[in-house]
């Protein structure tokens, strides 16, 4: 119902892709609501998160209707291919390949997400709603539903406004989990990234490339340059991503207890460095140069939000919570939270009965969190420690993306208009694959310690094509064959590593929250 008692009915604190989304959902399904969005900056800043899973992709065709947008002023991304080299190998075509032998079937982008943010949040001040920026959130109150305010600076003046709902969307600043004492690092998973954009970057598809390696060149039928290139190592892996403007984002995630990146005067140096220590990293970044100002940093990277919900507000997005990019499905978890959120704020604007509104928002806080641990244990928790192993990598790959599309990917492909405001892994099925994936994901990583005793990690990470030829699809029976397939590489790994020793130790556990958190820049 609409609250005329209030200024707003829903003020959104940031303007980015999840604050701007929720805008624009909740004015398509509600015209008459009063949206203000709060963006704290005059111009949006570079950021990571430039590559989409399927997901993300589904909800940026299918819920924002961006179809069109996307092929126009986006590229379209090819898949995820994984790069593995052993020694001191210097020798490109050597290095092993994970990744798919055809195109993807369903879409997916390289985002330049200053461009797309701006997008957004015009389409959101076209629909009707309010925009402030640049302007800063002082102090916010909380008074439950219609009864919560906002002190607020704008051109040099201090301004007070009322709004029955706060959605927080202000990315990693998580200013209300943050003022609320909800803000938990996940010191289980100490990890650091470091990111930069380079230009002069080379090309994996390049005329030169066939002509000098033609079998490296034709062991795909996929373009290489448009997929998110990863190369792998022992508790590292680096990002290759390409830009619409021809700049190449790239960038470093590791964890502290397992890798630290070669020295350098600078971080660019150090990032450059670790990037051109890898056969296949030196042919691409030899002779790119890093965009100048454009290093950043994050110590301490996951976080998440023990309530990310309450009476009248709410945290999306990078403001609720996030795990780790290596499957890019940070997006994800933002177009669940924004369908869940704007959801709930529909149906009250529509009149629905307090005692059901309030459960609904109690439901989103507790599938947030429960969701986190589930896909983090299930695909992240300390899958770092074999990384850098292609035959490990092969397995986990199958595994990963055929539970991946069997659920989170099937679902809202089938039904976006239900399977969005609800976050995956909830419900027993959820749950069922969730302690599945986490039970896989924890053998391959004990395998890995056991290789690391017996010098057998990445034994086979020279030579060798790990290529899908089945086309991932988001139906039960494709999925189901490459869950099956997975299931018969790790068996068989498992049966090889029967008689290698056991590690006497174990990496130590992350000493907690000493990183700083806030992104550096040089």
């Amino acid at each position: 119902m609409r609250d005329d008692a209030t200024d707003y009915d829903v003020a959104i604190l940031g303007g980015a892709f999840s604050g701007a989304a929720t805008g624009v959902l909740l004015k398509r399904a509600a015209p008459h609501l009063r949206v203000l969005i709060i963006e704290k900056s005059a111009e949006f800043d570079r950021k990571v998160g430039e590559s989409t899973s399927e997901v993300a992709g589904c909800f940026l065709t299918r819920i924002l209707g961006l179809e069109s947008y996307l092929a126009r002023e986006h590229i379209t991304k090819h898949g995820l291919r994984m790069w593995f080299n052993r020694g001191d190998n210097r020798e490109l075509e050597r290095c092993s390949e994970v990744g798919p032998y055809y195109q993807v079937r369903l879409p997916t982008y390289q985002l330049d997400r200053v461009k797309l943010d701006n997008h957004l949040l015009a389409t959101a001040e076209g629909l009707g709603c309010e925009i402030w920026r640049p302007a800063t959130v002082r102090d916010v109150e909380l008074g439950g539903v219609g009864n919560n305010t906002l002190t607020v600076k704008r051109d040099g003046e201090e301004r007070q406004l009322s709004a029955r709902w706060v959605v927080d969307a202000s990315g990693k600043a998580a200013y209300l989990a943050r003022k609320l004492g909800h803000w938990r690092p996940l010191e289980s998973h100490p990890t650091t990234a470091i990111w930069a954009r380079f230009t002069g970057v080379g090309d994996l598809d390049s005329a030169d490339l066939k002509t000098r390696f033609p079998d490296f060149a034709d062991a795909v039928r996929c373009p290489r340059g448009q997929a998110t290139n990863h190369l792998m190592g022992h508790g590292w892996w680096s990002w290759i991503i390409p830009l619409q403007n021809g700049e190449v984002s790239a960038g470093v995630t590791f964890d502290q207890r397992l890798y630290t990146p070669p020295e350098g005067a600078t971080l660019t140096e150090r990032l450059h460095r670790h990037l051109r220590s890898q056969p296949i990293g030196e042919f691409l970044f030899g002779e790119a140069k890093p965009v100048e100002k454009d290093t950043r940093t994050y110590s301490g990277l996951p976080y998440y939000t023990a309530k990310p919900a309450g009476d009248g507000w709410f945290c999306v997005g990078d403001a609720a919570g996030f795990i780790d990019p290596l499957y890019s499905q940070g997006l994800d978890y933002c177009s669940h939270a924004v369908s869940f959120v704007s959801k709930i704020i529909c149906d009250d604007a529509g009149g629905a009965d307090a005692e059901d509104i309030s459960a609904a928002v109690a439901d989103y806080a507790d599938q947030f969190v429960t969701s986190y641990f589930r896909w983090y244990e299930a695909l992240y928790k300390d899958k770092y420690r074999y990384l850098g192993d292609a035959e490990l990598m092969d397995a986990a790959f199958w595994l990963d993306i055929g539970t991946y599309f069997i659920g989170p990917v099937r679902l809202v492909h089938d039904d976006p208009d239900l399977e969005f405001p609800r976050f995956p892994y909830w419900g027993p099925a959820g749950k069922a694959f969730a302690r599945f994936m986490a039970f896989y994901n924890r053998r391959l990583g004990r395998i890995a310690e056991r290789r690391l005793a017996a010098g057998k990690y990445g034994a086979k990470n020279l030579d060798r094509r790990y290529l899908i030829h089945e086309g991932f699809a988001p139906c039960k029976r494709a999925a189901g064959k490459v869950i099956t397939k997975g299931i018969f590489k790790w068996l068989s790994i498992e049966l090889r590593s029967l008689f290698l020793p056991r590690p006497k130790s174990r990496p130590a556990a992350a000493s907690g929250t000493e990183h700083s958190h806030r992104p550096q820049h040089t």
